[in-house]
């Protein structure tokens, strides 16, 4: 099976698991709350890097790439909880600065991880509040990854 297949069969299977949350649906009031202004959402602030594969009123997939080295991403947010998956090749990873509105900015310089044949990781996120990634130098995923990442948010979380 190719990658580009893999990757596809991958994201078909989670979008079915997390249409499942719909049986969970339970109102979030402390993200309605929470200061997320909808025109500060990934998909309408920084659209270059945040675009959605699918939507329906439980979660909201997003294919999330990273600016080109040199260059930022706008400020925006994440208001539901998420899982991130990635696909991991291994190699060099981007030196990327995490960028917060209150000035404050979180390096994460590149680092060698070791080279392997490709492995899914998912991790989860709980509401990201505003921020910006500016990328130093390099790139990731590696090479033979896919673009980018797949976000999967869920919308109806508590």
């Amino acid at each position: 099976m190719t990658r580009r297949r893999a990757f596809a069969v991958v994201l078909l299977a989670l979008l079915a698991v997390a249409a499942g949350f719909g049986a969970l649906h339970v109102a979030s009031r402390r993200n309605e709350a929470a200061p997320f202004p909808e025109t500060l959402d990934a998909v309408q602030a920084a659209p270059a890097s945040h675009r959605v594969v699918f939507e329906n009123a439980v979660v909201r997939v997003l294919h999330v790439t990273l600016p080109p080295a040199g260059s930022s991403e706008p400020m925006h947010h994440h208001r539901w909880p998420s899982f991130f998956l990635a696909y991991d090749t291994g190699g060099t990873t981007a030196h990327i600065r995490y960028h917060r509105p209150d000035g404050g900015v979180v390096e994460q310089p590149s680092r060698q991880e070791p080279i392997h044949p490709g492995v899914w990781k998912a991790s989860w996120m709980p509401p990201e509040p505003l921020h910006a990634i500016e990328v130093v130098e390099g790139e990731h995923p590696g090479p033979g990854a896919p673009p980018g990442w797949i976000r999967v948010e869920i919308k109806c979380a508590p």
